[in-house]
């Protein structure tokens, strides 16, 4: 009997010991797993994924909607890239011209020799190179001389290879201004012996661009008369009698009274 009283008893504990076990499997089981700390990087909509990446197809990205290669607002799309008709700025810097035609028209000789219009800002001007933007102009055209860094060119002309050869050109200023060669000392530049200036109106910043230049037997200056006085020219400078308005060149030569006029012209 004692036998059986303590297996029954031993039978009783373990059944009641059971649940605990069971809960505390349970218990563990629904603890989630720890893992160690990583650099979580999200990406989001204008990331390389397909949905809106920069290399997918999506409407921020690269892709076919929206991207910088697609086909309806890329830079070279059919639509509304830069060069087809309509995409170009009429005063911007590139390789564009006024109506929107194909900046390298190498690739299609038979627009070569048709009337193009150009419009563009000055970058470089030196030893009779003139650049705008990436473009390089040349023209016989007086004006084109007298272009330098900073003032806006239209010009009208045909392209021979990535060269824009113009038959007219036109010079935009953003103030007014007047070209004078001589002596420095006339325009208050004496630590130039002989220089080659653009002058503004302004007292503060009086040149539009100043450069050394070799010895001048005469003065030359291509200047505006308003009807007035010469813009841009120093108020010691004489006005030949009966200028209408509009551009002049005057050559002279400076004497004990200042600069005396020898012929004065319209320009060109």
């Amino acid at each position: 009997m004692l036998s059986i009283r303590s297996a029954l008893l031993l039978w009783i504990a373990l059944a009641l010991a059971m649940p605990s076990g069971l809960a505390a499997q349970v218990k563990a089981s629904s603890q989630p797993d720890l893992v160690p700390d990583t650099q979580v990087i999200v990406q989001r909509g204008g990331g390389n994924g397909n949905g809106a990446g920069n290399n997918g197809n999506g409407n921020s990205g690269n892709g076919n909607s929206g991207g910088n290669n697609g086909n309806s607002g890329g830079n070279n799309s059919n639509s509304g890239g830069n060069n087809n008709t309509g995409g170009s700025n009429a005063a911007g810097n590139g390789n564009s011209n006024a109506a929107g035609n194909n900046p390298n028209p190498s690739s299609n000789p038979s627009s070569t020799r048709q009337p193009r219009s150009y419009m563009g800002q000055v970058t470089v001007s030196a030893g009779g190179l003139v650049i705008s933007g990436s473009v390089r102009i040349q023209s016989n055209s007086p004006w084109l001389s007298l272009a330098v860094p900073g003032m806006w060119l239209e010009a009208t002309g045909v392209w021979e290879d990535d060269v824009f050869v113009a038959t007219d050109v036109k010079l935009h200023s953003p103030v007014p201004w007047a070209f004078y060669q001589g002596p420095g000392s006339l325009i208050g530049a004496s630590q130039y012996q002989f220089v080659s200036a653009w002058l503004t109106n302004s007292r503060n910043d009086p040149f539009l661009a100043l450069r050394a230049a070799s010895e001048q037997s005469q003065v030359r200056v291509v200047a505006y008369f308003d009807g007035n006085k010469f813009r841009a020219l120093p108020s010691s400078f004489p006005v030949p009698p009966g200028l209408k308005p509009g551009w002049y060149e005057l050559m002279g030569t400076v004497g004990s009274q200042g600069v005396v006029w020898s012929s004065s012209k319209a320009f060109p």
